[in-house]
Order: structure tokens, then C-alpha cells, then sequence
């Protein structure tokens, strides 16, 4: 079962201070598949909220760092998603300390290559992202800024 949470402040609220206006959160640990409950908890956090080119940008990317701490780390724990007035933060954390594994800036996949594009994906579509160490391991950062038009605030 999924153990997510939802929370919806009062419209503006994303201005004091900083605090997202909207927070949702799975438990992703022992779950068949985490990339498809981090794709669901997007949309669905983000229906009404967003165009669909940019809720399209912020799944793919969720799915890859999801996917990627999968492959890497052995499991997601869980995905968060913030909505500020000013964009949404991503955050995937995984059980993985090393934060030099995961490269600063990646280089495109040759052709051939069967894999590689995932962090090239997040780095081209998310308007930042980083990686930071916590008390459960790591976690992966992507924010995506509103464009013109993106939200209907």
C-alpha cells in the first residue's frame, strides 16, 4: 500500500517564507514499482496545476532519478514534490551515500550506448538539480521554474 500524504495550503502561502503551497510525499521501500507510483503522485499532484508539457518534464525526470536509485542504490525511498508559486522541487532519496557518483555536469550518451541518458535527460529538462547527502543516505534535487503560461496560478 502506498503510504502517501497530501497536504494543500491556502493560496499564497508558498510566499511566506518559502513554504510550498502543496507537498506530497510517497513511501517508495518495497514497492513493485516505484516509477510508476512516482509518475501517478506527479500527476496527480500536478492535474489542473500545470500544462502538460511541463507536468510531461517533471515525470520523465522523477521517473529517471527514481529509475536511477533503483540501478544504483538498490531502491528508492521515497519522492517528494513541492508546489511554490515560482515552480515545483522534486526530491527522489535513495540508501546511497556516494553524492561523487553522480556527476555535476553529464555528457550525452554516444548513439550506441544503451544507457547514460538519464542524467543528461534531468540536467537538459529540470531548470536545476543537485545531490546531497542526508541522514538516510542521499537524495537528488530537480526544480523546474514556471515558464509563461506553464500554471494556471
Amino acid at each position: 500500500m502506498l503510504g502517501s500524504t497530501s497536504t494543500v495550503l491556502p493560496c499564497g502561502q508558498g510566499r511566506d517564507g518559502g513554504r510550498p503551497m502543496t507537498h506530497a510525499v510517497i513511501d517508495l521501500c518495497g514497492l513493485d514499482a516505484p516509477q510508476s507510483a512516482a509518475r501517478r503522485i506527479i500527476r496527480k499532484t500536478l492535474a489542473g496545476m500545470a500544462d502538460g508539457e511541463y507536468t510531461d518534464d517533471v515525470v520523465l525526470v522523477a521517473d529517471e532519478l527514481v529509475g536511477n536509485a533503483v540501478e544504483h542504490a538498490g531502491a528508492a525511498l521515497d519522492i517528494s514534490l513541492d508546489v511554490y508559486d515560482w515552480g515545483v522541487a522534486v526530491q527522489v532519496r535513495d540508501r546511497g551515500e556516494d553524492t561523487a557518483a553522480v556527476p555535476g555536469k553529464p555528457l550525452a550518451a554516444d548513439e550506441e550506448d544503451e544507457g547514460g541518458r538519464g542524467l543528461f535527460l534531468v540536467d537538459v529538462l529540470a531548470s536545476a538539480w543537485a545531490v546531497q547527502r542526508d541522514s538516510r543516505g542521499k537524495r537528488v534535487i530537480a526544480i523546474f521554474l514556471y515558464r509563461a503560461g506553464d500554471a494556471d496560478r
